[in-house]
């Protein structure tokens, strides 16, 4: 009895370890809601980086934020990122379909806790030229960040 409990124990552990690695795929695109603008950020870089920070303005509303592992892990060189923008968020009328939409992306190139002002040692901080691009609301923007710490970053809108 003790060995069948074990293995069925065993066999559970290994079906619940590999559900995050079989589940989903790398390339499937989440839905773009019609009251969202959905950037979808493939990097394309020479090494991990710690965080990417996002700097925004919607239609002259500015705001910020970043992405990170939860684990605290690097995010890799080739991650695919996603980042949404919802209309009701900026208090916009119901009927305007798109916006003035300007990012900013800085890689934070070591990983840091993430703090709500953005704060980091500017050593570890490497910005990029801005993005402005008018968006439509429902629609996905595609944009790659190429680059390393060296040479620096640079963030391409591949579709607009």
């Amino acid at each position: 009895m003790y060995k069948k409990n074990r293995l069925l124990l065993v066999c559970l552990a290994a079906l619940f370890a590999a559900v995050p690695f079989g589940c989903g795929s790398r390339d499937a695109v989440p839905s773009v809601g019609e009251n969202e603008i959905k950037l979808k950020i493939q990097l394309d870089l020479k090494e991990e980086i710690g965080l990417l920070l996002i700097d925004h303005s919607v239609n002259g509303t500015r705001g910020m934020g970043g992405m990170s592992n939860a684990d605290k892990s690097m995010l890799r060189c080739d991650d695919v990122l996603y980042w949404d923008f919802d209309k009701t968020l900026y208090e916009l009328d119901g009927m305007v379909d798109s916006v003035d939409l300007t990012v900013r992306f800085t890689v934070v190139t070591a990983y840091f806790d993430p703090n709500y002002d953005n704060l980091y040692p500017k050593e570890f901080m490497v910005p990029m030229e801005a993005l402005s691009f008018r968006a439509a609301f429902g629609n996905l923007y595609r944009i790659t960040i190429r680059g390393d710490r060296t040479e620096g970053y640079r963030a391409v809108l591949e579709s607009a």
